[in-house]
């Protein structure tokens, strides 16, 4: 065997291996669902519109049924993983909802308490606590939420990457024409799954200026914390951005080194760590459950817990509720901060930056 054939085999194994572990849950394709109880589908396509190789794209849309006349919704966008931006657009869109269970997320940020079943067995006791306590003291809302279908990554970030932020400008155009959201940047968001994440971050960096919250979640960043963290650095204006891991996620190592890096560029972000794989449970649990719960609160400028913070010149640590939203008691002792970053007073507003070397939300991982 050559030189050249040597490495071409052991560039092919090491591709082989990340694509396993982005695999759909039993070699499925994605494919279309009944849409959960409170949302109703609606779909977007784009033909030969100059996106993606002036190819055909797709976007699912999720409008929640008991709008009130006139009401408008924040706008969730999120990005499909690895293996979904391999099929075919009308197929690919849906991986959100057949494979990661973006309906029954919905589901069951809406019924309130959430259980182990809904963090698939993913859940510390202290992580269920602490989500529990913020949906009973606040109600999840919900946002109108928008799945399409993008083109996948390449060792070079940069042209894709500019395909996929020239269509998200497209779509959130389109969808505040045609759905029932908010037309301003802080209550729109930008969210991924793992290659998702990567163009979340990557995209959404090059969108600030349209999306005020950034959530990716177990972000593809191997061998790209370079472009990463200059992509973040070029933002034209700031944003709240939230990547979520998890103790096994293969992306793991170099997504703290993303978050180290932006820690020393004096970038305000939030890491946090879960249990589990880079996986389609994961996705399915504690990171869906997150990225959703976070655009509920940070879309309206509020904390995880449902209040808004106090401006920062008035000197003052705690928050305030601003709003008439229903608040409702928790028994529950109050819980101090855990890996998952999910304390009450949890800054969505002004997202404190990860300490440098390493973040306090990774202290488990020994565990």
């Amino acid at each position: 065997m050559t030189r050249r054939m040597f490495a071409l085999t052991v560039a092919g194994v090491a591709t082989a291996g990340r694509a396993r572990a982005d695999d759909p849950v039993d070699g499925e394709e994605a494919h279309p669902v009944t849409p959960p109880p409170s949302l109703e589908f609606r779909t977007m396509t784009w033909s030969k519109a100059g996106h993606f190789y002036d190819g055909n794209t797709t976007a699912i849309c999720a409008v929640p049924k008991d709008l009130s006349p006139g009401a408008r919704l924040p706008l969730v966008v999120l990005l499909p993983g690895g293996h979904h931006n391999m099929q075919r657009h009308d197929k690919g869109c849906w991986g959100w909802w057949s494979e990661y269970m973006l309906g029954d997320i919905d589901t069951a940020l809406r019924r309130g308490t959430l259980t182990d079943k809904d963090f698939r067995a993913l859940g510390r006791p202290e992580e269920l606590e602490q989500f529990n306590e913020h949906l009973h003291t606040t109600p999840y809302r919900g946002a109108v939420i928008v799945t399409p279908w993008v083109v996948g990554r390449q060792l070079d970030p940069a042209p894709h990457g500019a395909m996929v932020a020239a269509f998200l400008r497209d779509l959130v155009a389109r969808c505040r024409d045609e759905l029932p959201v908010l037309p301003s940047r802080d209550a729109t968001g930008l969210g991924g799954m793992s290659s998702g994440g990567l163009w979340a971050l990557h995209a959404g960096a090059a969108c600030s200026d349209l999306f005020g919250t950034v959530v990716a979640t177990q972000p593809f960043t191997e061998e790209l914390v370079k472009p990463l963290r200059a992509a973040v650095n070029a933002r034209a204006m700031p944003q709240k951005l939230r990547m979520v891991t998890s103790r096994d996620d293969h992306q793991r190592k170099s997504t703290v080194e993303l978050s180290e890096a932006l820690a020393a560029d004096k970038i305000e972000h939030q890491l946090v760590e879960y249990l589990g794989a880079h996986s389609a449970a994961f996705a399915a649990g504690p990171g869906g459950l997150d990225a959703m719960l976070t655009f509920d609160r940070s879309l309206r400028g509020e904390l995880l817990d449902g209040t808004r913070p106090l401006p920062a010149h008035d000197g003052l640590a705690a928050s305030v509720t601003l709003d008439d939203t229903p608040r409702r008691t928790f028994a529950s002792a109050p819980v101090s901060r855990s890996a998952t970053g999910l304390s009450p007073t949890w800054p969505i507003a002004a997202i404190g930056a990860v300490t440098a070397g390493a973040a306090v939300a990774l202290r488990r991982t020994k565990e």
